[in-house]
Order: structure tokens, then sequence, then C-alpha cells
């Protein structure tokens, strides 16, 4: 989290150079999916929580938000545009995990959850409840997680923090995921877009999300975890930065 103190200029370039790194993360090719043909582990995506946990939730969302927009629009894809807030919740939600805050990612992820059995894919939720659960269960499970993840950040020892420092990338991740299943819930966006030519169609797809996507979102955690160890002890031992990111209260948990 920045502190009050440090000059405009320095923020915006702070916040440049981290929505730089992650855009490049953004090209780097995926790490392909065992036994899934065409399906990737988007590496990107495991960075955006990073940027939280470095920046906090708000400068964290912007680099996020730079680094999507840019890579929409070089070259111009209509297929990435809707989903283009979908890596900044990520790095918001993680950005307020790992600071031991949780009511507002708690209550940003059951406004997505909710928001989506409105949508003509789950609604009514009576009729395709169970199709909700095959596409969401996994984002519940992140739901309850959220206050456990912050729990820990606050018991200020070593072994908690690793727990929660995964957690807060599986979270970030799952927010991504839940905002990202709204969106292609909306009719203007898979049919629209995407050509998908009736809810039915999407809700088989949602029927088959299980067998591939949590196993995905906890791998992408995983790697976010692996980055995330050796960047804050690299970062810590930065003059500049111990200055203006409060990386202190890090130290001792990596």
């Amino acid at each position: 989290m920045i502190k009050k103190k440090m000059k405009p200029s320095k923020i915006a370039a702070l916040t440049g150079v981290m929505a730089a790194v992650y855009y490049v993360f953004l090209w780097l090719p995926g790490i392909p999916a065992i036994g899934i043909p065409k399906v990737k582990i988007d590496l990107g995506a495991s960075f955006a929580p990073i940027l939280g946990l470095l920046l906090g939730p708000y400068l964290g969302f912007l680099a996020a938000l730079l680094g999507d927009l840019v890579k929409v629009y070089t070259p111009p894809s209509v297929h990435g545009l809707p989903f283009v807030l979908c890596p900044p919740v990520s790095a918001f939600a993680a950005g307020y995990i790992t600071r031991g805050k949780w009511k507002i990612p708690f209550i940003l992820l059951i406004i997505l959850l909710v928001a989506s059995m409105f949508t003509p894919v789950f609604y009514p939720i009576t009729s395709y409840g169970y199709i909700y659960l095959l596409g969401f269960f996994d984002k519940i499970i992140a739901l309850i997680l959220i206050p456990i993840s912050a729990y820990l950040v606050k018991k200020n020892k070593k072994p908690q923090f690793h727990i929660a420092l995964f957690l807060a990338m599986f979270i970030g991740n799952e927010t991504d995921a839940t905002l990202g299943n709204l969106v292609f819930s909306l009719p203007i966006v898979y049919e629209g877009i995407f050509g998908v030519p009736s809810a039915e169609v999407v809700r088989g797809l949602f029927t088959l999300s299980p067998l591939v996507y949590p196993a995905i979102r906890l791998i992408q955690a995983f790697i976010g975890y692996i980055i995330a160890l050796p960047l804050l002890k690299v970062l810590s031992r930065i003059t500049v930065l111990r200055e203006f990111i409060q990386l202190k209260e890090f130290e001792g948990k990596v």
C-alpha cells in the first residue's frame, strides 16, 4: 500500500512500472493444461493479485486495468473487452486480504454472485440452481475463505501468512472468474460477441466447467504464490521502494 507522503508523480511512475510488468505477463504463453486441448493456464491472471499485494487494492486495481486496456487495444480485441475489469478486481480483492481486511472483498464477491443469479443463463434460480452451483461452487468456497485468509494474515506469524498468501492468490483469481462468468452470462456478450446461439448452450458450457476451471484456479494461485514470495524478498531490500511501499508489514513473514 502506498504511503500518503509519496509524490503523485512517483505514485504514477510506480503504478506504470507495475502495469508494464503485468502487461509483459499477459503476453507470455500460457501453460497447457494436461489432457485438455486448447486450454491454457494464464500467467497474467496469476500475476494480477500480486499487483494488489504490492500496491494495495486501489493502485493494484489501476495497474491491472492499465495493463489490460493496453493489451485489449494492441491489437484491438472485441472478445477481450468485456472482461477488461476481471484482473483488476482480482488485484483489488488480494490487496485487501493481504492486509488483513476482508469485508470489502467479501461484499464485492457476494454482489457478483447474487447478480449472476439474475442473468438469463441462471434465472429463474429455482429452475437452474444446479447449473449455477456447478459454475460457481468454487467461487462460493472462495467467499467462505475470505475472512479466514484475512484472519491468518493478522496472526502475524510466518506459517499462517504463507497459507494466507496462497489463499489470497486463489481468492483473487476466483473473484476474476466470478466477474467473468457474470459478464459471459449476458446475452450481449455470449450471443452478440461470441456468437453462442442461446442461453441453453451456455448452460451446457457451465455444466462442463467444474471438470476444468477450479483446478486451473488452484494452479494459477500456486504460480502467483511462488512468484510473490521471492518478489517480496527482493523488493524489501530496495531502499527507494521500502520508503514508499509499506513492505515492513510483510517483513518476517516471507
